[in-house]
């Protein structure tokens, strides 16, 4: 066998294109849009002023709204990726043909890790040929941050992916992969923002306040291209390896449980019942988090006896709630 097992099946990589060709071209033309498009833009407007005003040409790297797209449209990719043979029922179909589930994961991964390198890779290239072609226009960054911008957005983007790719093997429907990925990415953030705001409102504890909301932020890995300040106090090379490591055991874990999972049970929130207590146990405190936090505010409740009651009654409520959601998408 030898390497051989490592190329991509030509036959996979081309159905996994033709299936998600939607969601490759949004997120194609996005970060066309949100890097090579807005770079000529804003050069063009710089030549367009007669005389040119400002010698510089500001235009940021990604961050905030740009960078959450970014991880919005990586999950849509991943989630379709699994989400459409799950909805097609065509898992069944491709295990009949000569190819095996390890087969199926692996070109997914490099089909789907394969996109995100040629397009943030091919406008990497383009923003760099239109620095050097505008060499009389100080830029305020230069082709080496361009090439550390996409590296980083690459990396970052791979672990969601990678995440995105895990959760899918774990719920049986497309709208329960993008849901579950976009909540527990971004769960250490917010629940430790909400611990924190219970904590603040119901104490003076603001030195492990602070404390959470850090860990919070290192530990919620999108936000390292929301949040420019994230990535400022730690040792990059580290946080870059330890993501790719982690992209690598994300993918073994993918394999594994797919090789466990029942096909069909397709359709269903969850695919393994020994996950549901988990999955149930986490939505429920954050909203009791959440709705306790709003329903003692609102009704100015102060006894920290009966606050704790409110926080249970509505933790319970959602318990309840989600249980049923379950219990509702089982067939009968």
């Amino acid at each position: 066998m030898g390497l051989n097992k490592f190329l991509p099946n030509r036959t996979l990589i081309w159905k996994e294109w033709r299936s998600t060709l939607v969601s490759t071209a949004i997120l194609g033309g996005f970060v066309t849009f949100a890097s090579s498009f807005m770079l000529i833009e804003e050069i063009l407007n710089y030549w367009g002023k007669n005389p040119p005003g400002d010698p510089y040409v500001y235009f940021p790297l990604g961050g905030g709204v740009i960078g959450f797209v970014f991880v919005a449209l990586t999950i849509m990719l991943a989630a379709g990726l699994m989400g459409q043979e799950r909805d097609r029922n065509t898992f069944n179909l491709l295990l009949a043909m000569p190819y095996s589930r390890r087969d199926i994961i692996y070109n997914k991964f490099v089909f789907g890790l394969g996109q995100l390198i040629v397009v943030f890779g091919l406008n990497a290239l383009v923003m760099t040929v239109l620095i050097l072609a505008n060499a009389d226009i100080q830029f305020t960054f230069g082709p080496a941050e361009i090439w550390v911008w996409t590296w980083h957005n690459i990396v970052v983007l791979s672990f969601v992916f990678a995440f995105t790719m895990l959760i899918s093997t774990v719920s049986g429907t497309a709208l329960g992969n993008k849901l579950l990925s976009m909540i527990f990415l971004f769960f250490p953030a917010g629940i430790l923002e909400l611990i924190n705001i219970n904590i603040q409102y119901w104490s003076e504890l603001r030195g492990l306040s602070e404390a959470l909301l850090n860990w919070g932020m290192l530990l919620t890995v999108p936000l390292y291209i929301m949040v420019d300040e994230v990535m400022k106090h730690y040792n990059l090379p580290l946080v870059y390896g330890v993501l790719i490591m982690l992209v690598g055991g994300l993918y073994k874990l993918t394999q594994h449980l797919f090789a466990r999972n029942q096909l069909e049970n397709n359709g269903e929130v969850l695919v393994f019942e020994q996950l549901e207590g988990f999955f149930k146990l986490g939505v429920t405190v954050c909203f009791a988090l959440l709705g306790g936090l709003i329903l003692t505010t609102m009704l100015n409740l102060e006894h920290p006896a009966v606050a704790a009651m409110v926080y249970l009654l509505v933790g319970g409520v959602f318990w309840l709630l989600v249980s049923g959601l379950i219990k509702w998408r089982k067939p009968a």
